[in-house]
C-alpha cells in the first residue's frame, strides 16, 4: 500500500545545509495502522509532508497504491492525493460558513461528481461517525470533538486507501481524543485502511499496532505493540 525507500531531504539555509531525513524506509500494509513519533526537529513530519505528495524528497522513492509520486506531474500528483489520500490535521480546517454536510460534500462536488450521489455519500459517512444528527450544524456549532470528526469523514470522502493523521488530538480533550482515536483505529482495523498517524502524544500513539521512532532524520526503531 506504502512503500518508503532510502527516503533523503535535504533543505538549504544560506550555506547550511540541514539534513532532515537520512535514508529512511518502511513499508505500510493495508489495514495497518502505523504511528510515527520522536522529538521536534527529528523528521517525523518531513515523513508525513513527503508521503501526501505536498513535498519533494531529495532522493529516494514513495509509492502509494503502487504509484511512484515522484514521477507525477503536478496534475496528476493532485488527483492522486484528492482520490487516494486522506488527510486529518490538527486543526480543522473547516470552511465556518458551511454545514458539517457541506463541509464532507465539498472536495466531491470539487471534483465534478454528481451532487445527488455526493451528498447521499457526505451523508453516509457523517453516520458512520456517529453525526448524522449533526449534519446542518456549522463548524462554531460543533465541540472540537464533533469538529475532528467531520475532519475525519472529509478524509474519506473518496474512500481512500491511505489515511496520513498529523497530530489528530492535539486540540482536544480526553474524552473527545479517545472518541476520535477510536474512529482513526477503525479506518485501519475495521475498514482496511493503510493509516499513518504522527503524534507527540503517548495516549494516541498508544492506539497504533506499529510504532516508528525517529530521531536527527534516522528511524532508529520500529516495534509492533499489543492494540489498544
Amino acid at each position: 500500500m506504502i512503500e518508503v525507500r532510502d527516503l533523503v531531504k535535504i533543505y538549504h539555509q544560506g550555506a547550511v545545509a540541514v539534513h532532515a531525513l537520512r535514508g529512511v524506509s518502511f513499508r505500510v500494509e493495508p489495514g495497518e495502522f502505523l504511528g510515527i513519533t520522536g522529538p521536534s526537529g527529528s523528521g517525523k513530519s518531513t515523513i508525513l509532508n513527503c508521503l501526501g505528495g505536498l513535498d519533494d524528497p531529495t532522493s529516494g522513492e514513495v509509492i502509494i497504491d503502487g504509484t511512484p509520486i515522484g514521477g507525477l506531474s503536478d496534475n496528476e500528483r493532485t488527483l492522486l492525493r484528492r482520490r487516494k489520500i486522506g488527510f486529518i490535521f490538527q486543526f480543522f480546517n473547516l470552511l465556518p460558513t458551511m454545514s458539517a454536510l457541506d463541509n464532507v460534500a465539498l472536495p466531491m462536488l470539487l471534483d465534478g461528481r454528481s451532487r445527488a450521489k455526493v451528498y447521499e455519500r457526505a451523508a453516509s459517512i457523517l453516520n458512520d461517525v456517529g453525526l448524522g444528527h449533526r449534519m446542518t450544524h456549522r463548524p462554531d456549532e460543533l465541540s472540537g470533538g464533533e469538529q475532528q470528526r467531520v475532519a475525519v469523514a472529509r478524509a474519506l470522502a473518496f474512500d481512500p486507501v491511505v489515511i496520513l493523521a498529523d497530530e489528530p488530538t492535539g486540540n482536544l480533550d480526553s474524552k473527545s481524543s479517545a472518541v476520535v482515536m477510536e474512529f482513526i483505529s477503525d479506518l485501519a482495523t475495521k475498514h482496511g485502511k493503510a493509516v499513518i498517524l504522527v503524534t507527540h502524544d503517548p495516549f494516541s500513539l498508544g492506539f497504533a499496532r506499529r510504532v516508528i521512532r525517529v530521531a536527527d532524520g534516522h528511524l532508529v526503531s520500529d516495534d509492533r505493540q499489543a492494540s489498544a
